[in-house]
């Protein structure tokens, strides 16, 4: 193509020479056009495999010429013809192309073009010479019509128009003609990507399409019917199944798939520059699109976005809108729902192969976490790596290294309304009525075995809500309701985040909602337990509706438990006063754990628990009697342990009964109750106060 098409140009340039020659420009006596160009080396330029006798009639020579460009672009085995059917051009479209093309490739006729338009710092084309070059008289306003920003040319970038240097304002007719840089390579035979998208675009060729393609072929088949350039709507969070996809519905189109990652092109093309190269490039590659991130861009051009896709003159042959959340496309849009447990544990076993662990192990992981097929494949590389760091010579895999990468691979939750929980504790740190462990040891068999049992025997498809589990924790403050939360989720090895819902009820209509979505949707992400303490700030017994306040207060609630019912993981409400709780709401919890003040039994254990092994003490701590004499919580207890054991460090001293009782007494203080000698029996007498005070008062 690129021998013919020199060739043509080169005589349309000869013509033009004879022209200008004929009309008394001669280029002999024009003194400053030969200190350009010779009248001796346009001779030598023009007779390099001239195409026609120089003889002949001009004009028949000329209607040769372009008859050779009409043949040209009417070849669909060359790279011309391809880009002419593809863009619809018509033969003046497709001969300023030829042109473009011809006079970069060669040094000859960049010359000629020079001599032509008098200037040989005017090596390319200008408007006017393609015009006298190409057009036929008559033709001259239909052809100025093909440099119209809406017309193919332009429109789809087969050329760009360049102003005169300095000159931004350069009229049409004296602006240059240029090839677009993906169309010369094109032409060239090269199938390089355009450079402006290579950075934010992937090609995945049609043989290596999924499998599973008969559903789509049935659609593709059907839209295809009303439109032979469909465009659907895909949306799902996991971006791999989404990409899988949209190559198996490419595949059923027989297509290859131009993956182009949507927002940052947009950040840098702006929408309409963006979408147009992208359907260029999968219309010169034949391929289907995906516009990947549609839901990411900016409000105006998520609305915008429809008309442009959807537009009559787009050229792939299938354009696939994907994004996270719905669009609410108008057409057809698909949901791409994440991978289930069944396909969690296959994508677990396939990222570890050899190193995976044991079954229940790899069902666990795959319960509890609800990532994405990319978050596994990265977690299970990050666990490998923490057993090669950890023993370089014999890398061995182990359930907490599993369970710590995809901890790590779950999205935090951020903000001023959460904040998570260090996880110190087990099961031994409850000190419990045994009702209350039971049925905390229920809960955590809830979550360890529900996929199982919604998802493998069915129930899911049973029931209206998510999958999740709703539980209420009840009772006075300090009697371990954060300290359950944290045992719960060490066991389950889960991440706890604690939300203190007293920070986020606004008084303001509507803000409340807004804070809880915030959370929701981070939570949705994290695969961690929620715990929203101090849920007395919301769920309070359903007040007569009196004014607008009242009517809202109970939207709140409702918000709130939707949320809760909608959220696939745990989620537990707390609250000190379960009186406070209406009755219509704990019907739609999993689970109520009450934690009742603790008795003296438990008291005495909880003396004897919170006192590190590894403490110095004296034989002379009276647990019995503590427990007995002093009506306290486990949360008043640590801190009194605590308290004593900074005394007793300041002492230089083992723990002794004198510091805990010095101890009880600030906390009876702090908590504004009365303290008087007899409380304390002998011991306040004996011993007295830590520090030397052994005065009663």
């Amino acid at each position: 193509m690129d021998v013919h098409a020199c060739a043509i140009v080169r005589e349309l340039l000869h013509i033009e020479v004879a022209r200008l020659r004929a009309a008394g420009v001669p280029a002999g006596e024009d003194s400053y056009r030969g200190l350009y160009v010779s009248d001796d080396e346009v001779d030598r330029i023009l007779h390099q495999g001239s195409m026609a006798s120089p003889e002949a009639p001009l004009a028949a020579r000329r209607a040769a010429a372009l008859d050779a460009v009409s043949k040209l672009a009417a070849d669909r085995e060359t790279p011309l013809g391809q880009l002419v059917a593809l863009l619809g051009l018509g033969d003046f479209e497709a001969g300023c192309i030829v042109l473009a093309h011809a006079s970069e490739i060669d040094g000859g006729i960049e010359r000629l073009i020079s001599w032509a338009q008098d200037d040989v710092t005017r090596r390319r084309p200008r408007v006017d010479l393609a015009l006298r070059l190409l057009g036929w008289p008559g033709e001259e306003a239909r052809h100025r019509e093909a440099f119209a920003p809406d017309r193919p040319l332009l429109r789809y970038r087969a050329i760009v128009l360049l102003d005169e240097p300095g000159q931004p304002a350069t009229p049409l007719m004296a602006q240059q003609i240029a090839l677009d840089r993906r169309v010369a390579a094109f032409l060239a035979g090269s199938n390089v990507s355009d450079e402006r998208l290579s950075p934010h675009m992937h090609v995945w060729d049609g043989d290596s399409a999924p499998g599973g393609t008969g559903e789509w072929a049935s659609l593709v088949v059907s839209l295809r019917q009303a439109d032979p350039r469909p465009v659907i709507a895909l949306h799902g969070a996991d971006v791999a199944r989404l990409r899988d996809a949209a190559r198996q519905a490419a595949g059923a189109a027989g297509a290859a798939l131009v993956d182009v990652d949507l927002p940052p092109l947009v950040e840098e093309l702006g929408l309409r520059e963006a979408l147009r190269l992208a359907d260029r490039e999968a219309g010169i590659r034949q391929a289907a699109v995906l516009y990947r991130g549609a839901g990411s861009l900016a409000p105006g051009d998520r609305s915008a976005l429809p008309a442009l896709v959807m537009d009559d003159a787009r050229l792939a042959p299938l354009s696939i809108v994907g994004a996270h959340e719905p669009l609410h496309w108008p057409g057809p849009e698909i949901p791409v729902p994440a991978p289930g447990f069944e396909e969690r544990r296959r994508l677990w076993q396939a990222a570890l192969g050899d190193s995976a662990p044991p079954v229940e192990v790899i069902d666990q992981l795959s319960s509890r976490f609800r990532l994405d097929t990319q978050t596994i494949a990265d977690a299970a590389r990050r666990a490998k790596g923490m057993a090669r760091a950890r023993d370089p010579a014999s890398p061995r895999l182990r359930p907490e290294d599993l369970f710590a990468a995809a901890r790590a691979q779950s999205a935090p939750i951020v903000g001023e309304m959460a904040s998570r929980v260090e996880l110190r504790h087990g099961w031994d740190d409850l000190v419990l009525p045994d009702e209350t462990l039971t049925v905390l040891h229920e809960l955590a068999m809830f979550v360890e075995h529900r996929q199982l049992v919604y998802e493998t025997w069915g129930f899911g498809r049973k029931l209206a809500n998510g999958n999740g589990i709703i539980t209420l924790f009840a009772g006075d403050s300090g009697t371990g309701k954060t300290l359950a939360a944290s045992v719960l989720a060490s066991h389950l090895q889960l991440d706890l985040y604690r939300i203190d819902l007293s920070g986020v009820v606004s008084k303001y209509i509507g803000e409340t909602e807004k804070n809880l979505q915030s959370v929701f949707e981070q939570a949705s992400r994290s695969n961690a337990i929620l715990f929203f303490d101090e849920a007395d700030a919301l769920f309070g017994k359903r007040s007569e509706v009196r004014d607008a306040h009242d009517r809202y207060a109970n939207v709140e609630v409702a918000y709130l438990l939707q949320r809760m019912e909608e959220y696939e993981g745990v989620a537990i409400l707390a609250t000190n006063l379960r009186s406070n709780i209406d009755e219509a709401f704990t019907r739609r919890m999993h689970f109520v754990v009450d934690f009742p003040f603790p008795d003296e039994r438990l008291r005495e254990r909880l003396w004897h628990t919170l006192i590190p092994p590894e403490a110095p003490r004296q034989d002379d701590i009276d647990f019995e009697f503590l427990a007995r004499n002093f009506r306290l919580t486990g949360g008043n207890i640590r801190n009194i342990v605590l308290a004593a054991a900074f005394l007793a460090a300041n002492d230089g001293a083992s723990l002794a009964m004198r510091h805990i009782i010095h101890a009880t007494r600030r906390e009876y203080q702090k908590l504004g109750r009365m303290v008087t000698p007899a409380d304390f029996g002998t011991y306040l007498q004996e011993g007295g106060a830590a520090g030397g005070d052994g005065n009663s008062r």
